[in-house]
């Protein structure tokens, strides 16, 4: 009663236990046995007394007999036997030496009561046998792996077998082997072992309830690796070299793989097979492998294991060209074979793009120099995808494939322009939503950047704007201007404008066709985006301009793209600007009459100054942006060297009117004095020095009128510096009584100022003024004589 009782408790404790707890008790108590019994093995071998070391051993190896333990517990628990079996086989080794025969040992293990210990102790008596050479290593082995057969459930045989394999791995006859040379025993050993534990493996999915499939399927792929260490032992052996492999080796695998008929045996031993053997035997048995690949089941993820061929095979090819044999053309054989995968029609379109990324990558490994390879695949995808039916691809994960597939050539070739060679390349974009086609289309901008291709004709140029159609014009399918991303887009547009800096060549007449050319593309893409292309492009044509100069210059006949012809192609370029950025489109006005004058073109400078002037007048309204432009004007006017006074005049004539209608009367007043320095232009050979007082003067008035104290006596010093200027340059209408007339006006005004930061910025300057007048006066009193 009592023991009915307390049993009923430990089974009630059992049952509350949830699985991981219950797993950890049995392994607990399965440790807590075989290390009482490996104790009292190693006692009684220590004591010469086999017969008990026997018994304790069985007893250890009885706790294998186990079926509660998932595998990960029960390799826990194999490897702890497998340690303390050591002591057991080496103790037979020195009964050996002693000269004690191993056939005894062989025969006496086997009266072990339980079938799993006794051929565990078979095993590990089997191996010193081997090793005392009594009889031929091919025979005992053999009789093991027969022996084996005994233990039918799959985890115990799976484990029992993989001890067997890991005691015969250095005892497997071979070439220099001491037991024996005939690889061929090694190989039906191997072959034997492999077959077997693979059948127990794929037992293990049919045992047990349907519920516990999934745990079953786990628990198998815990072990995969038992099965396929027999390949990766195989793959090891000297003797087994490609002929060998191809004869006896592959045909025997690739029966067992096809009569298992099971998903996930099918997947891992194609795989294994892949990773353990040598490349060059791949290359020789290609087709065989290939076909069986259209016979596994259904389930079977062909395309991983086909990438994984296709990697290594590509891999080494481009490593060891030179033992590829010539009379095997792989691509060609990968092909057929993907194109018949394709028209099966067993895989999703995800699938079957996968698969041509990976024939994509092998062919640009084996054979880079062949665009043909790659344009026939391009064109195989565009057909497979034209055969949906769809317009575009809307699949998130085939979007994704689509794409690394349009850009690996382009990385590989590190060329866009061998990119744009490829036929089959537009076909395959179209597919492609907008967002992926602007992403292709922006990879294809940065590899230009990143490998620095030049483009050299116009071919190119009408090409790759024509490829990069996302980014230069708006598309059909584009999203809402309210839901674009402006960060993004103007880092996309000035990674369009840039690439003018890539156009090159040494004729000015293509290279003016080339950026013509540019400019019909991006005159396609709307107000958004010529605010950034034109700009560089103007410039561009600027530096050609002086190319063209230069040339002309040494004699040579007058180009295609000089004078009128660049310069109405500027002239166009930045009027098509003028609505969308005036403040640019005038600069760049500016700066063009800038470039022309410097070339000596007058009249096409006098157009670039007029255009500016009525672009000035049309769209320029800010008062801050007009005092910023009148210096502009100033400073480009007073560069000029090749304008006649006809033409000259009235330039300077119009800037300073501008600057008389600013709306502020302080910038009127900095505005015309600055002017008035266009008129004392030495540069251009202009000197008028009436006009020059005039705006001294006229400046002088405005700043009279300033209702500010601290800002009139303020201007009063910057026009005093005015005066000073142009008398130190001789100018004979600004007299020493100008000077004198506005020092005084300062000094009655000055001490007038409201104290602060503005009025000790004015006192600073003025003091600085007359500390350069008083080292003028000391350097020529006569000249200057001032009372300051």
């Amino acid at each position: 009663f009592v023991s009915t009782a307390f049993g009923n408790m430990a089974q009630a404790q059992e049952s509350s236990m949830s699985p991981e707890e219950q797993q950890e008790k049995w392994l607990d108590e399965a440790t807590a046995v075989v290390k009482q019994q490996s104790f009292l093995m190693k006692r009684a071998l220590d004591n010469t007394n086999l017969k008990d070391a026997l018994k304790y051993s069985s007893n250890m190896l009885c706790e294998l007999r186990t079926g509660l333990l998932t595998p990960k517990n029960y390799y826990e628990l194999y490897m702890l036997v497998m340690d303390e079996l050591r002591h057991l086989e080496q103790y037979f080794y020195e009964e050996w030496k002693k000269g004690r025969r191993m056939v005894e040992l062989y025969e006496l293990v086997q009266h072990a009561g339980n079938i799993v210990p006794r051929l565990y102790l078979l095993t590990t008596v089997g191996s010193v046998y081997i090793k005392s050479k009594e009889a031929p290593a091919r025979d005992i082995l053999k009789d093991l792996v027969e022996m084996c057969r005994g233990v039918q459930h799959p985890m115990r045989g799976l484990f029992l077998r993989n001890y067997l394999l890991q005691l015969a791995r250095d005892k497997l006859p071979d070439i220099g082997s001491e037991y024996g040379e005939d690889v061929k025993d090694s190989i039906d050993f191997l072959m034997q072992n492999f077959t077997e534990m693979n059948k127990l493996w794929v037992r293990m999915q049919h045992q047990g309830p349907v519920r516990d499939r999934d745990k079953r399927e786990k628990e198998r792929l815990d072990l995969r690796i038992l099965v396929g260490m027999n390949l990766v032992r195989l793959s090891q052996l000297d003797g087994v070299d490609a002929e060998t492999y191809k004869q006896a080796v592959l045909p025997r695998v690739m029966e067992q793989v096809m009569n298992c008929k099971d998903q996930i045996a099918q997947q891992y031993l194609m795989e294994c097979l892949i990773q353990v053997f040598p490349d060059e035997f791949h290359l020789r048995t290609l087709e065989q492998i290939l076909n069986t690949c259209t016979q596994l089941q259904a389930g079977v993820d062909i395309k991983s294991i086909l990438i994984s061929l296709m990697d290594r095979l590509a891999s080494f090819a481009k490593a060891t060209p030179d033992a590829v044999p010539e009379n095997i053309n792989i691509f060609d054989i990968f092909h057929g074979y993907v194109a018949k995968v394709t028209k099966q029609a067993t895989m999703d379109m995800t699938g079957l793009l996968g698969l041509q990324v990976a024939l994509l990558n092998f062919a640009l490994n084996f054979a880079p120099d062949r665009l043909d390879y790659v344009d026939n695949i391009l064109g195989v995808c565009a057909e497979t995808l034209g055969a949906q039916g769809s317009a575009r691809v809307e699949d998130p994960a085939c979007t994704k494939v689509l794409v690394q597939l349009l850009c690996i050539p382009m990385e590989s070739y590190k060329n866009v322009l061998t990119i744009l060679n490829l036929s089959h390349y537009p076909d395959l974009i179209k597919y492609l939503t907008y967002a992926s086609r602007k992403q292709v289309a922006v990879t294809t901008v940065r590899s230009i950047h990143r490998h620095g291709t030049q483009l050299n004709t116009v071919e190119q140029v009408d090409a790759l704007f024509s490829f990069i159609g996302p980014l230069v014009k708006d598309q059909a399918d584009q999203p809402d201007e309210e839901d674009i991303d402006m960060e993004d887009f103007e880092e996309e547009q000035n990674l369009v404008a840039s690439l003018v800096h890539y156009m090159s060549n040494d004729d000015t007449d293509l290279l003016f066709k080339m950026y013509s050319t540019a400019r019909k593309h991006f005159g396609t893409g709307g107000a958004r985006r010529i605010k950034r292309t034109l700009v560089p492009l103007v410039f561009r044509s600027l530096q050609l301009a002086s190319r063209i100069r230069a040339l002309e210059e040494k004699g040579s006949e007058p180009s295609y793209g000089s004078q009128p012809l660049l310069g109405k192609f500027c002239l166009e370029t930045v009027t098509a600007l003028g609505s969308n950025d005036p403040n640019m489109a005038l600069r760049l006005f500016l700066q063009c009459a800038q470039q022309a004058n410097n070339c000596g073109y007058e009249t096409i400078t006098y157009e670039f100054f007029t255009q500016a002037f009525i672009l000035y007048e049309d769209e320029i309204s800010d008062s801050k942006m007009q005092m910023d432009l009148i210096g502009v004007f100033v400073g480009v006017l007073g560069s000029m060297t090749n304008l006649t006074e006809e033409n000259y005049d009235p330039l300077i004539t119009k800037t300073t009117q501008y600057a008389a209608k600013l709306l502020k009367k302080p910038d009127q007043c900095r505005a015309i004095y600055r002017c008035s320095h266009l008129f004392w232009n030495t540069e251009a050979r202009y000197t008028d020095a009436k006009r020059v007082l005039d705006c001294l003067q006229r400046s002088l008035k405005i700043a009279d009128v300033c209702m500010q104290a601290s800002m009139h006596v303020n201007l009063f010093v910057e026009i005093l510096n005015q005066y000073l200027y142009y008398f130190d340059h001789n100018n004979d209408k600004v007299t020493i009584k100008y000077l004198q007339g506005l020092i005084n006006l300062i000094n009655e005004n000055i001490d007038n100022m409201d104290p602060g930061d503005d009025a000790d910025s004015v006192q600073a300057h003025y003091a600085n003024t007359k500390a350069y007048m008083a080292a003028k006066m000391k350097e020529d009193p006569e000249r200057y004589a001032l009372t300051l």
